[in-house]
C-alpha cells in the first residue's frame, strides 16, 4: 500500500490530448453526428445567411446543426445550457473546435 495520496498537478499545461480527435473514443456518438451532418446538404441555409458586416463572424450552419442534434441526443434542450457545456464538456468542445 502507497504511504501518500495521489494529487493532481492542475498546473500541467495540456490535460486532454493535443489532437481534438483523441479526446473521445473513436464509437463515441459525437463522431457519427459530425459525420452524419458532413454529409448533409445545408446550402440553402448558407445561402440565406449573411457573412460579414458588424459583429462576430458566426458559427457554420453544420457546426450549429451537429451541436444541436448532440445536445438533444443527450437530453440537453436549454441553449445556456449548452452553451456552458461548451467550455467544458470534451463532446461539445470538439464539436465547435474549441470555440
Amino acid at each position: 500500500m502507497a504511504g501518500f495520496f495521489r494529487a493532481p498537478d492542475r498546473r500541467q499545461r495540456y490535460l486532454l490530448p493535443v489532437d481534438m480527435m483523441d479526446w473521445l473514443p473513436s464509437g463515441d456518438i459525437v463522431h457519427w453526428v459530425v459525420d452524419a451532418v458532413e454529409l448533409m446538404d445545408l446550402s440553402a441555409f448558407e445561402a440565406e445567411h449573411r457573412v460579414g458586416g458588424a459583429g462576430q463572424v458566426p458559427f457554420a450552419p453544420k457546426v450549429l446543426l451537429a451541436l444541436l442534434i448532440y445536445a438533444y441526443s443527450q437530453g440537453v434542450r436549454s441553449s445556456r445550457k449548452i452553451e456552458r457545456l461548451c467550455e467544458r464538456d470534451a463532446g461539445y468542445r470538439f464539436i465547435v473546435g474549441e470555440q
